[in-house]
């Protein structure tokens, strides 16, 4: 044998590795011959290097191509028939059906292997052309392309359970075997890819042995790793391959034979020599891939491939773990009733094919159970009555309810109502599923017979019932949360009126101080005037008061009416409306206050409630006639004006200084417990604060601070040159950045 060029260092390649995989499979036939897998393996490493060694001693210029070319067939054969003897023998150990499915289908490919290389000498393989000269192609002839055919097969076959066994597999089983595997699948796939060449050009030529070559030499590269990494331990296991991966691998296969079947057809149309035969093997091509695309789609295609899986290779029709992930993942983002719907019809058309499937929930207006979900487009039937003795059946189902004819008929109770044979004959339902919270009945679903008219399982009740119980909590939880919200909703209202109230009780205090007073100075004509003007402006205070009933915005979040308040002067106005009993003394600091930015009644409402706060504190301590009752100090400091009310009250412990800004918290047994809540609602809303002392014995301090006009406009100014903007109106502005 004559090698020359650059063929003499492809021969030593393919020589080498011929001896290191015959090696290599001699040393594992040695060490694990008991093991199936390794002798699988084996077989596979003993046919790549026989397969070298017949590429390397084609590659001489006297060489016989046609004969090895021959023998490398029968060769790939036994290399593709031994890749699907040691996927198979890791699925094998499966459970079910499906391990029966995977050896009977190994041992087909085995014997159909050996009868066709039988058939690896005759004429219609491999042909030489006419002029043959040194390594001109070989032509492929048609047995030869229906071998090829069957080797794409079982290759595809092989690396779909390489693929499922190391997607199904776990640590450490999945670590030790998974680049052997990986060198398998790399043998495999450079047989899919000569097997397409060959038949899409037909011919086979002698660069299909440098691509070879390379390819070995990396798959032998992976095992050896692998089997290092490996020391041969025992591959043994039972694997549980997901409904979900075998349906993945099903349609891939499907959907593989079906295009392979469509481009035989298409080429025996242009093969025909017919004088469309072009364009009608195009259109083929063209209206096969729409086909294919709809019944991918499809879900009544779908459901078929389910039940065909299910039934054939599993004891259970349903994989129930991957099915309630896919349920709790449906409903995660479900918060309300309509997405709770809509996500259970969802899930219903997908896993059931049913060809109707509906769901039903009362009206709280009429108390019947609507039609408010179907998979169908048809008109939805009518209600039904809570009378109805199908809603009796289900009240008290703890299971789905098989419908036979024993509702086609009316029942006494329900003369006038729905007839049954009605809703049966729109719904045809032969399967309700109640959906139960506790004992209360939240809705129900009906499905209509699977296709092929096949009743009902064990697997079809447990899986509804699982689906129905999942989706009456999250009913029941949205309806919580909107009875919750509901609540918050009267919970504001309530808070809203209770502002109302306690403003309508100062007002109230206000009126009945002066009714006191009048008793004693009823004659005395400054005290007349006094009285009018703050019956005037209680009046004046009722009537903003209902106004402010009206606006949807709390009062002390309304920012109308602002103007510039001489805070002397709403003290001394305020201190007039205290009785005279109680003695009240204010000390302004300096000559005068700079003016504030406020709703000046909103201030005065703040200043005589910790007034009379202080009144009721006062009248709980013994009385100290040597000593002023209230002391009001009011003092400028740094654009703050800060004022202090102090009683000499019995004082309040540290425990209810704690709750004593929280609203409807009170100790006194008229008091609503929102009069500081409030308070500080106010003086914050005009970006003050509002602070309290007190020490049981010595009184309670209140001190509220509040900025003076011009402080704001500053703090504004500031804020529009940091913005980049420019304030036309300061007082304008100032009310706007109340808001901030």
């Amino acid at each position: 044998m004559v090698i020359i060029g650059s063929e003499y260092w492809l021969f030593i390649a393919l020589v080498a590795m011929a001896v290191f995989a015959l090696a290599l499979a001699g040393w594992i036939t040695a060490k694990k011959y008991s093991s199936a897998f390794y002798r699988s393996l084996a077989a596979a490493l003993a046919a790549t290097g026989l397969l070298s060694a017949t590429h390397a001693l084609g590659l001489g210029v006297d060489a016989d191509v046609l004969f090895w070319r021959r023998v490398g067939l029968v060769l790939e054969l036994c290399l593709g028939t031994a890749l699907v003897f040691a996927g198979s023998v890791l699925l094998a150990n499966t459970e079910g059906l499906m391990g029966r499915v995977v050896r009977w289908q190994a041992r087909a490919i085995g014997v159909f292997s050996i009868v066709v290389s039988l058939c690896a000498w005759s004429d219609g393989i491999y042909a030489l052309p006419h002029s043959n000269v040194d390594l001109t192609p070989l032509i492929l002839g048609r047995l030869g392309q229906g071998m090829y055919v069957f080797l794409l097969l079982a290759q595809v076959l092989a690396l779909a359970q390489f693929e499922q066994v190391l997607r199904a597999g776990n640590d450490p089983l999945r670590y030790r075997i998974k680049f052997v595997l990986i060198g398998l699948g790399t043998l495999g796939a450079y047989g899919i890819y000569q097997a397409a060449q060959l038949l899409l050009y037909r011919e086979w030529i002698p660069q299909l042995v440098w691509v070879a070559g390379c390819t070995t030499l990396m798959a032998l590269t992976l095992i050896t790793y692998g089997l290092g990494r490996n020391r041969l331990r025992e591959v043994k296991t039972s694997f549980y391959v997901s409904p979900q991966i075998l349906y993945g691998s099903f349609t891939f296969l499907a959907g593989g034979v079906y295009l392979l079947v469509t481009g035989l057809v298409a080429q025996l149309i242009r093969a025909s020599g017919w004088e469309l035969s072009l364009s009608l093997s195009t259109m083929v091509l063209f209206v096969a891939g729409i086909g294919l695309v709809s019944i991918f789609f499809s879900r009544a295609a779908r459901a078929e491939v389910r039940r065909f899986v299910f039934r054939h290779f599993y004891r259970s029709k349903y994989d129930y773990r991957a099915q309630w992930l896919e349920v709790t993942k449906a409903f995660g983002a479900s918060a309300s009733v309509e997405a709770i719907l809509d996500r259970l019809q969802e899930i219903l058309s997908h896993t059931f094919g049913a060809s109707r499937i509906s769901i039903w929930i009362p009206f709280e207006a009429d108390g019947r159970y609507h039609q408010v979900r179907s998979a169908n487009t048809l008109p939805p039937p009518p209600p039904l009555d809570t009378t109805h003795p199908l809603i009796a059946r289900l009240s008290s189902a703890t299971q789905p309810v098989q419908l036979d004819g024993s509702l086609a008929t009316g029942t006494a109770e329900n003369p006038e109502g729905v007839r049954p044979d009605q809703f049966l004959q729109t719904t045809q339902a032969v399967l309700c599923v109640p959906i139960l919270s506790d004992t209360e009945l939240l809705g129900f679903i009906t499905l209509s017979r699977e296709r092929h008219n096949e009743s009902y399982g064990v697997d079809d009740y447990d899986l509804l019932g699982a689906i129905a119980h999942h989706a009456a909590v999250l009913l029941a939880h949205a309806r919580l949360a909107t009875e919750r919200h509901a609540a918050a909703g009267l919970e504001a209202l309530h808070r809203f009126s209770a502002f109302c109230l306690h403003d309508l009780k100062n007002l109230a205090a206000r009126l009945s101080l002066v009714v006191q007073n009048a008793r004693e100075h009823g004659q005395d004509p400054d005290f007349q005037q006094s009285a009018m003007q703050t019956v005037e402006s209680t009046v004046r205070k009722i009537q903003a008061l209902i106004a402010e009933l009206s606006a949807k915005e709390e009062p002390t979040r309304r920012h109308v009416g602002r103007e510039l308040v001489d805070m002397g002067e709403l003290l001394n106005e305020t201190v007039r409306v205290v009785p005279d009993a109680l003695r009240a003394r204010i000390d302004i600091d300096g000559h005068g206050l700079p003016p504030v930015w406020a709703v000046r009644e909103q201030l005065q409402q703040v200043l005589l409630n910790v007034m009379l706060n202080a009144q009721q504190a006062i009248e709980l301590a013994p009385r100290n006639r040597g000593e002023v009752d209230i002391e009001v100090r009011c003092k400028h400091t740094d654009g703050v004006v800060a004022i202090t009310i102090a009683d000499h009250g019995p004082g309040m412990a540290p425990a209810m200084l704690r709750t004593l800004f929280q609203p409807f918290r009170t100790v006194k047994p008229e008091g609503l417990g929102i009069g500081l809540f409030h308070s500080k609602q106010i003086i914050e809303a005009h970006h003050g604060r509002i602070l309290v002392e007190s020490e049981i014995g010595r009184g309670t301090q209140v001190r509220i601070e509040l900025p003076t006009a011009d402080a704001r406009v500053s703090t504004l100014a500031r804020r529009n040159v940091a913005s980049g903007k420019q304030a036309k109106n300061p007082a304008h502005d100032v009310v706007k950045c109340a808001d901030r």
